[in-house]
């Protein structure tokens, strides 16, 4: 017989949630407190917020920012929108607000240690026509492909480009520098040996959009002249051409652990005018510190679907059980 496993907190708040959020339809509230879900389930309110938030960020959960705070379980609101037109009401008011709102705010330390950051790949962003190409700097783990993609909702929300956000880690095909230069640039049939047909590459994919290539130091000299080359002219060629030449109005972001790699052609790096070096961990404040640690013990907690019990080398004080 098999052993039924304890609900973990996280699952026991996403219940509670639910169960208050029903309960509304006759009362027709704002929605439910973190406090109330805490004291219902006997568990830390900071810890109900976390979870609570999690929700907000997966579209599973609304969040309602009056004081105190409030939640609904989304499902829940939209099969159930005419028996709540107070909340109705109040999210169509803030939708508009909704929408301006800044996408680094989800960036812990958007408003300290990263603040610099922001404004220069801000700066990036809007420096026309077609922003600059940059370069974001720092050791693995440090945030880079994260502050990458905010730049391209960034540029959405401004309305600066339409088109798609297209992901390349270099270091995948440095084997096989051939197949790296027809991905990104595509080739012409006939090209190499398994180039059956004409291809279009991703500089073509991510026109009026965004084209972000994670470990460059790892892309061959020839593939970085082929870079520079678009960056200067806005102008490349499929591999296998030699005289037809293809346009793209694609935007460039780079990323590297360290700017001083034998790998890079100075020729390559001149054409890159932002260069951006994100701090590392020890380099943060202590508060975000904290929150990056925490963001990611909640993000372990939901992928190994069990709490985790956080305990000082003593054994004691505020944090010796925090849930």
């Amino acid at each position: 017989m098999s052993v039924k496993r304890p609900k973990t907190n996280r699952e026991r708040v996403i219940e509670s949630l639910k169960t208050l959020s029903l309960a509304l339809l006759d009362n027709n509230e704002l929605g439910v407190s973190a406090n109330t879900i805490a004291q219902k389930i006997d568990i830390q309110r900071s810890t109900v917020s976390l979870y609570l938030n999690e929700l907000v960020r997966n579209k599973e959960a609304i969040k309602i920012n009056t004081r105190p705070v409030y939640f609904l379980d989304a499902n829940i609101y939209q099969n159930n929108k005419d028996k709540l037109s107070r909340i109705t009401e109040y999210i169509e008011n803030k939708e508009t607000e909704q929408g301006n709102q800044d996408p680094f705010d989800e960036l812990v330390g958007s408003d300290g240690s990263l603040k610099d950051v922001v404004d220069q790949i801000k700066s990036a962003v809007i420096y026309p026509p077609r922003g600059l190409s940059t370069l974001l700097v720092g050791e693995s783990g440090v945030g880079k492909s994260f502050i990458a993609q905010l730049a391209y909702k960034f540029a959405q929300q401004k309305g600066l480009v339409k088109g798609k956000w297209i992901v390349l880690n270099c270091a995948e095909y440095a084997d096989n520098p051939e197949l790296l230069s027809s991905i990104l640039f595509g080739n012409v049939k006939g090209a190499f040996t398994g180039a059956d047909t004409d291809k279009s590459g991703l500089l073509k994919a991510a026109e009026d959009g965004y084209l972000f290539l994670d470990e460059v130091h790892r892309l061959t000299p020839e593939n970085q002249e082929k870079l520079f080359q678009y960056m200067d002219k806005g102008t490349y060629r499929r591999v296998g051409e030699t005289d037809q030449a293809h346009t793209s109005n694609a935007r460039l972001i780079f990323a590297t652990t360290e700017k001083q790699n034998a790998d890079f052609l100075q020729t390559f790096l001149r054409r890159i005018p932002l260069v951006i070096q994100i701090p590392n961990f020890q380099e943060r404040t202590r508060k975000e510190r904290i929150d990056l640690i925490t963001m990611l013990f909640f993000k372990e907690a939901k992928t190994i679907q069990h709490n985790l019990y956080i305990a000082s080398e003593s054994g004691t004080g505020p944090y010796s059980k925090c849930k």
